[in-house]
This record gives C-alpha cells, structure tokens and sequence, in this order.
C-alpha cells in the first residue's frame, strides 16, 4: 500500500504520541484500516 509522502511519518509519530488508531485515522483523513495495516508491518 503506498501512502502520500509523509503520511507514514505521521501514523508512527501519533502512535508513539498514544493516539488512538482511529483518531489517527481522523487526523490524517484515511482509513483505519491503512493505519492497522502500516502499524502491522512496522513490529
């Protein structure tokens, strides 16, 4: 899955904030499952 520049940047920084997946999904304007999916593969 390829996202905008940056946005990867910006899900790995709001989790190690301690915000919520789906806050994070709001924040960025995409979908809680690009923000499972990215977070998934970073462990």
């Amino acid at each position: 899955m390829d996202c905008q520049k940056g946005i990867k940047e910006q899900m790995i920084e709001l989790a190690m904030n301690n915000k919520s997946i789906r806050n994070s999904s709001r924040l960025l304007h995409i979908s809680i499952n690009a923000v499972v999916w990215v977070l998934k593969n970073l462990i």
